[in-house]
């Protein structure tokens, strides 16, 4: 039979007076009160008090209850509180869904909690997913097929001026010029304003060869081929993309600041990188309105309308608050994304900004860097080759992926420029020295 309470008027219940005191000694015992459990240990109900003062509840249940039987009124305590208002009740360990959130937020990991737990598990008489052999080991996690990952902007490869060879290297002609002044442009050529019949003395432009050669690149990756077979996950399409992000993070990073060793020669190490002095007593790791005034001074004008700042992402902290002093008030010089720029990069002095990770940490050569990447000359050769072998690993049943590239990268420029007024040298690329 199932537990049902049943409430009746105190002055009826006085009436059961003397059968209620023929259970006083059973109430009074102390395995009667509290927390009942059956000879499993399995938590199946409790005594407590009611909150009404004008009745007395009764109970009828099971016989499988170590409490009254069925239609029997519930004894009671007149020698501890008051009478006993309120019957067996099957219930949780936990008294609300609010009890248990609010013990759970104070000591999750507490003993008492724990065991609370437990005892509510062992309340469930069937089956059920809490306990694994009870039926929640047929409960399957479910997982996503997706993996989460990071995005970097790392492609500067497509930034430059590229070629494609069908052999191992390219020789490219440049200009030898390395001043504006007369008798040095192009190389040497110069012209001359002259009259009639003038002797004209006679000049000739240079060239120079830059010759750029593949390097080459190479990642591999083994997978188990129980991982192939029985994995949800498209693991091979998954490492084959990460394996040309990993390209690119090379490439970008030597482009950035490669030492032209079995790499490209990168910004940060060519010939033509100037480099613009900090400012009189300025602070280490700072960056000045006129330091930005003095980049952008010296960066060669014709290239600025394919130039970007790039710059390490710890340099926004300072940007972000710089100020031209005009006024009362000043004129901010770095405009976010979306704000007057219309841009939807943030921009500095008008030009637009690009974060990377291979740019200097702030106060370090590189942190901010004025560059027009199409000024480096840069090959490759086929794009990202794969190939699969179960060779190499056999005896292990491994599947071993190899991707390989080749490509190399070189600026054109082999030195600043003088300009043909003044003394000031010009370049591609524009750098910060350290502060």
């Amino acid at each position: 039979m199932a537990d049902e309470m049943i409430t009746v008027p105190k002055a009826d219940f006085d009436k059961t007076v003397d059968m209620a005191t023929k259970y006083k000694s059973l109430a009074s015992r102390p395995d009667f009160s509290g927390i009942h459990k059956d000879d499993q240990g399995r938590t199946v109900g409790e005594w407590s008090e009611g909150d009404d003062e004008d009745t007395v509840t009764m109970v009828s249940g099971r016989d499988d209850l170590r409490g009254p039987r069925a239609e029997r009124p519930m004894s009671r305590r007149a020698q501890m509180k008051s009478l006993i208002k309120q019957g067996y009740q099957p219930r949780s360990q936990f008294k609300s869904l609010n009890q248990f959130v609010r013990e759970g937020l104070d000591g999750h990991k507490s003993g008492a909690f724990q065991e609370k737990c437990r005892s509510q598990f062992k309340s469930v008489q069937g089956m059920s997913e809490g306990i694994g052999s009870d039926g929640g080991f047929t409960v399957m996690p479910e997982f996503s097929t997706k993996i989460f990952e990071r995005v970097y902007s790392n492609d500067l490869l497509a930034e430059t001026d590229g070629y494609t060879v069908s052999g191992n290297n390219m020789t490219f002609l440049a200009n030898a010029e390395t001043s504006r002044v007369d008798g040095s442009r192009h190389g040497g050529l110069r012209g001359y304003w002259t009259g009639e019949g003038a002797s004209i003395t006679a000049s000739k432009p240079t060239l120079r060869e830059i010759q750029i050669k593949l390097q080459k690149l190479a990642v591999v990756v083994y997978l188990t081929d129980e991982l192939i077979s029985d994995s949800a996950q498209a693991l091979e399409q998954y490492v084959t993309r990460k394996a040309a992000d990993e390209f690119n993070f090379l490439i970008g990073a030597a482009l950035f600041r490669g030492d032209g060793v079995g790499k490209p020669l990168g910004i940060l190490n060519a010939p033509s990188f100037l480099s613009i002095s900090a400012e009189t007593g300025q602070a280490t790791k700072t960056i000045q309105t006129e330091n930005v005034a003095k980049m952008y001074g010296r960066f060669f004008q014709p290239f600025l309308q394919n130039a970007k700042w790039y710059h390490n992402q710890d340099t926004l902290q300072q940007l972000m608050l710089m100020t031209l002093g005009i006024g009362a008030a000043g004129v901010a010089t770095y405009m976010p994304p979306g704000g007057m720029s219309a841009s939807p990069y943030a921009t500095l002095a008008g030009v637009p900004m690009k974060p990377i990770e291979f740019a200097s940490t702030l106060g370090s050569v590189g942190d901010l860097v004025l560059a027009d990447l199409s000024q480096m000359l840069s090959i490759t050769k086929g794009g990202i080759a794969q190939a699969v072998s179960m060779h190499v690993e056999f005896l292990t049943d491994q599947l071993a992926l190899r991707f390989t590239m080749r490509a190399n990268a070189n600026p054109w420029e082999n030195n600043v420029t003088t300009p043909y007024q003044g003394s000031n040298t010009q370049s591609s690329f524009v750098g910060l020295a350290a502060r």
